[in-house]
């Protein structure tokens, strides 16, 4: 259970959006970018790519080990996400306008790696009022 009134640990909030993305994206081999599956309103979720197999010397994609980006925009409350502008091999992050959250999900195992935001640099935006969004979209989409 998700308490919204807890230490601010929002790690159980990204990894419940992370399953319901994963429940819901699309079957088969995914490409990096891929954001088929639901997110809540106002948030991006993308698949980012395989694990590295360093076993396998002729392919090094871990198919059981997948990599996410959650993106929360500073507006993602109240508004629809705003497209990124793209390179032709990536998007290009806004830290002063968003959060980049990576998640890994172990395939077999069944588990969902939360990587902090606060230990990335991944925004300029206040860290509090960040973890205070992304209880706020939860607890408007979950109730």
């Amino acid at each position: 259970m998700i308490y919204l009134d807890d230490d601010r640990d929002y790690s159980e909030v990204i990894e419940t959006w992370i399953r319901d993305f994963i429940d819901t994206m699309d079957d088969g081999v995914l490409t990096s970018g891929d954001d088929s599956g639901t997110a809540p309103f106002g948030v991006k979720i993308i698949f980012d790519g395989y694990g590295y197999d360093e076993e396998n010397d002729l392919e090094n994609n871990d198919t059981n080990t997948m990599s996410f980006a959650v993106f929360v925009h500073k507006n993602s409350l109240t508004e629809e996400f705003p497209p990124h502008e793209l390179t032709p091999w990536a998007l290009i992050h806004r830290p002063k306008e968003e959060v980049c959250i990576w998640a890994w999900y172990d395939v077999n195992a069944d588990l969902v790696d939360i990587i902090p935001f606060e230990d990335n640099n991944s925004t300029e935006l206040d860290h509090d009022f960040v973890k205070q969004l992304i209880f706020d979209i939860h607890k408007r989409t979950y109730g």
